[in-house]
């Protein structure tokens, strides 16, 4: 993404206030609707005492503590700190863009309802790309940020998955 079509894209939705909410509304349902998904399998889980529940939680929480490691050993600087123009949303968070940290839960929490359930698996991973979605039009992340996020989540929590 360059500067001026970082500048132009913000501009455009700018220019309407209700798409604006919208995507602001999709950004912040679609993060609840994936963790309220993670605490739904885990009760299911506890409530069944299936022994995937160890895993179920495990696993998405390394994928969390590697991607933090990583995003900080990276420290990529967001959009608006390298185009200098403010976000659609304020923000005021520095650098740690690569990869999204929104991105590789909701992506990690996706492969771990998948292993469970495949149908939720499938929602939760549609999710998450609404958030990698929203991730960008708000600003706060590159394209790259949010497919290195949605990869990262999906192929640590495969292999914790599977290793664990």
């Amino acid at each position: 993404m360059t500067a001026e079509r970082y500048s132009a894209m913000l501009s455009r939705l700018r220019a309407h206030p209700g798409l604006c909410r919208a995507i602001h509304l999709a950004a912040q349902a679609s993060v609840m609707l994936v963790y309220l998904i993670f605490a739904g399998t885990l009760g299911w889980l506890a409530w069944q005492r299936d022994t995937r529940l160890l895993r179920a939680v495990l696993v998405p929480a390394a994928v969390f503590v590697l991607g933090t490691i990583l995003r900080a050993a990276i420290n990529r600087p967001r959009p608006y700190e390298a185009f200098g123009q403010p976000p659609l949303f304020p923000r005021d968070t520095k650098g740690k863009s690569m990869p999204s940290r929104h991105c590789f839960s909701a992506a990690g929490i996706a492969v771990t309802a998948f292993f469970i359930w495949p149908p939720l698996g499938i929602l939760a991973g549609i999710l998450a790309l609404v958030i990698a979605v929203t991730r960008i039009l708000s600003g706060v992340h590159y394209p790259s940020d949010v497919l290195a996020g949605l990869a990262f989540g999906s192929a640590a929590a495969w292999a914790g998955l599977y290793l664990i």
